[in-house]
């Protein structure tokens, strides 16, 4: 992940240090936990910028049940992940006593237990949708060799490919990809490199894949259940939070190959350019980019606005700067994409009338919160939905229950409404959805509320890339700066989870600040294991 900073000495006086962090992502927020739980930087010495009203960067959630609920794209949790288990152990849930990994960890094994046997995919029968028969995944002889091979070939070996320069055409016909690739939003064109790191993570999925749940879930909303207790902790220690501060330059010398960040220039909220110094002693986390970027909203009646999504953020500007100075701090041309491979439309639905929940437990015989993903591999937009345990928000209404999903082909004309999804309203997706699923159409649309958003970029980290398109956490010859997010390097990870973000946050902190913490190794299976001693 990079060159340690001071790596065999433990700093003596962390008191004196201060730490600016640009970004209010989980990422920052994750090493603030880290700095104040593990390196004893006193709270107040711990400053975080961020451009938005409050912190959680692409984890947020707002709304309510009269105007509808939104539910941005989350990060992946596993519960195999070392490093968020470390992070959401330290700060308290709103269950007095009970941490976040607490309420996490009895859910998500719960819920793995009930999935067994339960509805993954619907598809079209002759008397309307019925269970998709997954138990056979439709691999050929050829399809499993090259998977096999995909997972025991060398990142480097594998360069820029992309997923379908592997992989035969009808690779992507079969009941596995659909499988896959809903349930970690993949197209074709993405990374054969980071195709081959999900595949090795969980590749123990694969085994039942029938019955593939996907990501553990939180009780409620990520935002809800992780943001929020970490930002609440924070505050309460004495966190310096400058919200609505725009960072604009990181100045570093020497100019010829940059090691130290001498000060940072930001935009305060009142517009006025203001001027970090920092000590020899100070360090300065800077989240990279951002998927959220350009993230817009539609409503109920009006499909969003795509061409208001194009622009990047400052996090993206901030990052082509620092490229400028050196090529070691990345190239973030190479993701800062608005490419079909990139985009993913997401949706919410507010609903103030049982009927749709009652009527899809009936279908899938699923329990609501019991498998995250329900597929329709009919759509031409390639639709899943989440039908989530209630509530998904505190004080969200008794009467009222939320979902979301997403769509991975929105550019495609949908099977009933006659355009591309990208530009369909919340209700027209919702027409859709009941269209496929049979159900009826008239009572249920008027009780709903259907909340469309597009995130052009926020698949961008699982586009194809060289090896050094990612910058390292602790770029090499450098003194004071580390870089955080879903853009960094990190060996062996799935890029789109939280786990990356925080790996690379306590990683960053443990190298900067010169712990002398041994670093938990990645959680890997067995048969991963057993594979790598074949090559």
């Amino acid at each position: 992940m990079g060159t340690p900073h001071n790596p065999n000495d433990e700093r003596e006086d962390a008191g004196s240090t201060q730490v600016w962090l640009v970004g209010g992502g989980i990422a920052s927020l994750a090493a603030a936990v880290f700095l104040i739980k593990d390196a004893a930087v006193p709270p107040s010495h711990v400053h975080i910028f961020d451009l938005h009203s409050h912190p959680g960067g692409a984890v947020t959630s707002l709304g309510d049940a009269s105007t509808g609920y939104v539910l941005h794209s989350g990060q992946q949790i596993s519960y195999h992940d070392s490093s968020t288990e470390k992070l959401l152990s330290q700060v308290s849930s709103t269950e007095v006593g009970k941490t976040p990994w607490d309420k996490h960890k009895y859910r998500s094994t719960e819920e793995k237990y009930q999935a067994r046997h339960l509805t993954r995919a619907l598809v079209e029968g002759s008397s309307g949708p019925e269970k998709l028969d997954s138990q056979k995944l439709g691999l050929n002889l050829r399809d499993r060799l090259e998977l096999i091979r995909v997972m025991l070939e060398s990142e480097h070996a594998l360069g820029r490919k992309m997923i379908s320069d592997v992989f035969q055409a009808d690779f992507f016909d079969t009941k596995f990809w659909m499988i896959w690739s809903t349930t970690y939003a993949f197209h074709p064109q993405h990374s054969v490199v980071e195709f081959r790191r999900y595949l090795r993570k969980f590749v123990q999925d694969i085994i039942h894949c029938d019955t593939l749940t996907g990501p553990d879930e939180m009780r409620y909303s990520q935002y809800e259940s992780i943001i929020q207790p970490i930002t609440r902790f924070l505050q309460n220690e004495g966190v310096d939070f400058r919200l609505k501060d725009r960072v604009v330059d990181i100045l570093t010398y020497p100019s010829s190959d940059p090691t130290t960040v001498s000060e940072i220039k930001y935009l305060d909220c009142d517009g006025s350019e203001m001027l970090v110094t920092l000590d020899p002693t100070d360090f300065v986390f800077v989240t990279l980019g951002s998927v959220g970027s350009g993230t817009v909203l539609g409503t109920n009646s009006v499909a969003p606005n795509l061409s208001s999504a194009e622009s990047p953020d400052s996090g993206w500007f901030l990052w082509y700067q620092l490229a400028e100075k050196s090529r070691k701090f990345g190239n973030p041309s190479n993701f800062c994409s608005s490419t079909s491979a990139a985009l993913l439309e997401t949706f919410t639905v507010t609903l103030k009338d049982p009927e749709f929940f009652d009527r899809i437990t009936k279908l899938t015989n699923n329990k609501p919160g019991s498998q995250p993903v329900l597929s329709l591999p009919g759509s031409n937009w390639v639709l899943s939905l989440n039908i989530p345990c209630q509530p998904v928000f505190h004080g969200q209404p008794d009467t009222v229950q939320v979902f979301s999903g997403w769509a991975l082909h929105p550019d495609r004309e949908g099977n009933y409404v006659k355009k591309p999804m990208l530009q369909c309203s919340g209700s027209e997706i919702m027409k859709e959805i009941l269209q496929h699923l049979k159900f009826p159409v008239t009572n249920i649309l008027a009780n709903s509320i259907t909340i469309p958003c597009i995130s052009p970029r926020v698949r961008s980290p699982l586009l194809v890339r060289s090896h050094d398109d990612r910058p390292l956490v602790i770029p090499h010859h450098t003194t004071n700066i580390a870089f955080l997010g879903q853009f960094v390097e990190i060996p062996d990870e799935p890029t789109l989870s939280m786990e990356y973000s925080v790996q690379g946050a306590q990683f960053a902190v443990n190298h900067l600040l010169g712990l002398k913490k041994e670093f938990p190794k990645p959680w890997k299976n067995h048969l991963v294991e057993f594979l790598d001693l074949l090559t």
